[in-house]
C-alpha cells in the first residue's frame, strides 16, 4: 500500500512537473534556470522562438555565451552582486539570435536557494524588448540628426553628429560617406573616420560599395562573404578586408547620390541584419540633408542674385501690398526700404497711364498670368523715369495666390536714345528734303539770274536796240548778276561756318551809323515794293560805339531786312537796337505774312524756308548765317511772330567795351 502511495504521489509530482513545464513553454518571456556558473540546466520554448536556439542546444552551454562579448564581464558581475545583496534583481543587455545578430532583452532574476540537487541555482526570466528598444534609439537617432540639419554649418558638422549618433546603438571605429562623382566614375569620399586607412576616393566599378550600389539597398556582408565576391571577380579587394560590412545607398528621390559604410576588422559580431533598418534611416537623413542644404545654397544664390540684381525686384502679398524691395529699387526710387514695406506700388504712379491699363495689369496677374510691359513712374523727387516691367504671380502647394513678384529694370536712358535715333532719323529726313529742296532752289538762284543775263546780253548785241532799252538790259543784267553774286557767297559763308574756319574782326562799331547804312541801301527796293524802312535807336543826340565784328553784324541785319523784304507786300520794316550793360539788344521788325509756330523752331536751320514756292526768292540759308554769326560772336536771336501779322527777330551782341560820346 504504501508503494502505492508512494507511486501515486510520484505520478502526481510528474503530472505537477509537466503542467509546469507547459506553462513555462507558453511563456512570452524567455526563462531559464542557471547554475551560479551560468550554466544552463533549463530553458524554456521561448529561446527557440525568440533566438532561433533548440533547448539542447543551450542545455549545459554558458547563460554568458549569449550575451555581446562587450557586456559579458558587466553583466555577470551586476548579476552576483545584487543577488548578494537582495536575492533578486534586473538588467539589460543584447542577447545573442541563432543568426548571429543581437537582440535587446530586460533580464529579472531570482536565487532559488538549493535549486537543483541541493545546489543553489538563478532563475532568469528575459523580456525581448528588441522592437522597442531599436524602436526608441531608432526615433532618437533620427529626430538627432533631423534636428542637426538645422544645427550644422558645414557637411563636417553634420558628419560629426552622424558618428556621435551611430554609436549610441552600435560601435562605429570605421565609417565613410562618399558622393558619386559621375564624370569620373568615381566615389569622393566626403567624411571617413576609419582606425587603418585614409582616402579621398576611390573607382566605383570593382568596389564592395560600388557592388551595393548596383544592387540599389542596403546590405551586409561579412568577411566569408567578401571574399567568396572577390573569387567569383564581382568585387577587387582594396585595403583591410572587414570582418562585417554595412552599406546603404544615399538617395535623392530615385537617384544614387552615394553611400554611407560602416566597418569593423575585429568583429563579425560588431553588426547584424538588423542594423540595416538603421543605416537606412541615417543615408536617407543624409539625403535630406543634402537637398536641404542644395535648396538652401539655391536660396541662398537666389537671395544674393535679387539683393544684387542690376534691376529692381518688389514683391507684394497678396492684395498687393509690398512685402520686400531690393536696394536697386531704392537706389532708382529714392524711397527707403522701410519707407515703401506695407505701402501700395500705385506710390509710384505718375499719372501717365490710363485705369484701363491698370485694370488689365491686376486683371492678368491676379488670373495666373504673367504681365509685360513699358511704365512711367515717378520718383520720390517728383522724377519720372521708364521701366520695363514683368509682374508675375507666385503659387502655394495648394495653387493659390500669395504673392507678386515685380522685376523692373530702368530704359530711361534707353527710351531717350531710341527717342534721339527717331528724332536724329526724322531730321535726317527732313534734312535729305530740305537738301533736296535747296538744291533745286541753288538751281532756281543760279539758272534764272543766269539765263536772264544771258538772254538781256543776246539782245544787246542786237544794233536795233536803242539807248533806252541798252541801259534798262544793262540794269537787269546788273541786278541778275548781283542776286547771283548773292547766292554763291551765301553757299559760301555757310560752308566757312561748318567748316569752322569763321574768325572774328573786332573793332569800332558805329551802331547808329550801321543801322543808317543799312536802311539807305534798302530804301529803294523796299519803296519798289510800297513799303517803308524805318530806324528805332536810343537818344539820337549820341554816338553808340561798341567792339564788335562790323561786317558780321552788317550782314546779320542785311540777311534779316532781305527776309522782312521777301515776306512782306506791304508796310513797314523797322531796323533798331537798344544799348544794355553789356550787350546791344539788337532787332528786325516786319510787318509781313509771318511764321508759323510749326515752323519757328526750325527756321534756323538749313535750307529752310517760310515759303517753299519757288515764287520766292533765296536759297534758305540766310538765317542759317545769322545763327552761325550769332554762336561765334556768342550772341543769341529769338523770334516773336505770328501769322498774317508780322515778325520781329531779336538778337544780341555781347561787347567786351563801349563808347559813348
Amino acid at each position: 500500500m504504501k508503494e502505492l502511495n508512494a507511486e501515486l504521489e510520484n505520478i502526481k509530482l510528474l503530472m505537477k512537473k509537466r503542467e509546469l513545464m507547459s506553462i513555462l513553454d507558453n511563456s512570452f518571456n524567455m526563462i531559464a534556470n542557471i547554475d551560479l556558473d551560468g550554466k544552463i540546466i533549463f530553458c524554456n520554448e521561448a529561446y527557440h522562438e525568440i533566438l532561433g536556439f533548440q533547448k539542447d542546444e543551450l542545455i549545459a552551454t554558458s547563460f554568458y555565451n549569449l550575451l555581446h562579448p562587450s557586456e559579458r564581464s558587466k553583466i555577470k558581475e551586476q548579476i552576483f552582486t545584487q543577488l548578494i545583496n537582495d536575492s533578486k534583481g534586473r538588467a539589460e543587455s543584447l542577447l545573442l539570435t541563432k543568426e548571429g545578430y543581437y537582440k535587446f532583452a530586460e533580464h529579472k532574476y531570482r536565487l532559488l536557494p538549493g535549486g537543483t540537487n541541493g545546489k543553489d541555482t538563478i532563475v532568469v526570466s528575459s523580456q525581448d524588448n528588441t522592437e522597442k528598444r531599436r524602436s526608441d534609439m531608432v526615433l532618437k537617432v533620427q529626430r538627432n540628426l533631423a534636428n542637426s540639419v538645422v544645427l550644422s554649418n558645414s557637411f563636417t558638422d553634420y558628419y560629426n553628429t552622424i558618428v556621435r549618433e551611430l554609436n549610441t546603438v552600435m560601435e562605429v571605429n570605421n565609417l565613410f560617406i562618399a558622393f558619386y562623382d559621375e564624370e569620373r566614375k568615381l566615389l569622393k569620399v566626403a567624411g571617413m573616420t576609419d582606425e587603418n586607412e585614409r582616402i579621398e576616393s576611390f573607382p566605383e566599378n570593382m568596389s564592395l560599395t560600388g557592388y551595393m550600389l548596383r544592387g540599389k539597398k542596403a546590405a551586409i556582408y561579412y568577411y566569408d562573404d567578401i571574399i567568396e565576391l572577390s573569387n567569383e571577380g564581382k568585387v577587387a579587394i582594396m585595403g583591410t578586408v572587414s570582418q562585417v560590412w554595412l552599406g546603404s545607398p544615399i538617395k535623392c528621390g530615385d537617384t544614387i547620390t552615394g553611400a554611407i559604410v560602416i566597418q569593423n576588422y575585429n568583429s563579425k559580431d560588431a553588426f547584424s541584419k538588423l542594423d540595416i533598418e538603421i543605416i537606412e534611416i541615417v543615408a536617407n537623413e543624409i539625403a535630406n540633408f543634402m537637398e536641404i542644404k542644395s535648396a538652401e545654397e539655391a536660396s541662398h544664390k537666389l537671395n544674393i542674385a535679387v539683393i544684387q540684381s542690376p534691376a529692381s525686384v518688389l514683391i507684394t502679398d497678396a492684395s498687393g501690398k509690398i512685402e520686400f524691395v531690393n536696394p536697386k529699387f531704392s537706389e532708382l526710387t529714392g524711397y527707403e526700404i522701410n519707407e515703401v514695406i506695407g505701402s501700395n506700388p500705385r506710390i509710384l504712379n505718375s499719372g501717365t497711364h490710363s485705369k484701363e491699363m491698370y485694370h488689365n495689369l491686376w486683371s492678368t496677374i491676379s488670373s495666373g498670368g504673367e504681365w509685360r510691359g513699358e511704365i512711367k513712374n515717378k520718383k520720390k523727387n517728383g522724377e519720372f523715369y521708364w521701366e520695363d516691367v514683368s509682374i508675375s504671380p507666385i503659387f502655394n502647394d495648394e495653387g493659390k495666390i500669395i504673392n507678386y513678384v515685380g522685376v523692373k529694370e530702368d530704359i530711361t536712358d534707353r527710351k531717350k536714345l531710341i527717342g534721339d535715333l527717331i528724332e536724329a532719323k526724322e531730321r535726317a529726313e527732313e534734312s535729305d528734303r530740305l537738301k533736296t529742296a535747296f538744291l533745286q532752289n541753288i538751281s532756281h538762284e543760279i539758272r534764272t539770274p543766269m539765263n536772264s543775263i544771258m538772254g538781256f546780253i543776246e539782245l544787246l548785241q542786237d544794233p536795233d536796240t536803242t539807248g533806252d532799252e541798252r541801259r534798262e538790259y544793262i540794269e537787269i543784267i546788273e541786278k541778275s548778276g548781283n542776286r547771283m553774286l548773292g547766292t554763291i557767297n551765301d553757299i559760301i559763308n555757310i560752308s566757312k561756318i561748318e567748316a569752322g574756319i569763321v574768325s572774328l574782326s573786332i573793332g569800332e562799331v558805329d551802331m547808329k551809323g550801321l543801322l543808317y547804312e543799312i536802311a539807305g541801301v534798302f530804301k529803294p527796293e523796299v519803296e519798289k515794293k510800297g513799303m517803308h524802312i524805318f530806324t528805332d535807336m536810343p537818344d539820337l543826340s549820341q554816338k553808340h560805339i561798341i567792339s564788335g565784328d562790323q561786317e558780321k553784324i552788317y550782314a546779320i541785319y542785311s540777311n534779316l531786312v532781305k527776309n522782312a523784304i521777301k515776306y512782306s507786300c506791304e508796310g513797314t520794316i523797322t531796323v533798331g537796337y537798344r544799348i544794355k550793360r553789356d550787350y546791344a539788344e539788337c532787332f528786325v521788325r516786319d510787318t509781313g505774312i509771318g511764321i508759323s509756330k510749326d515752323k519757328q523752331e526750325k527756321i534756323f536751320e538749313r535750307f529752310t524756308r517760310v515759303d517753299e514756292s519757288k515764287s520766292v526768292e533765296g536759297a534758305g540759308i540766310g538765317l542759317s548765317i545769322v545763327k552761325g554769326y550769332l554762336d561765334l560772336m556768342k550772341g543769341k536771336i529769338s523770334l516773336n511772330s505770328v501769322p498774317g501779322t508780322g515778325s520781329e527777330f531779336i538778337f544780341t551782341i555781347p561787347f567786351r567795351a563801349s563808347q559813348f560820346d
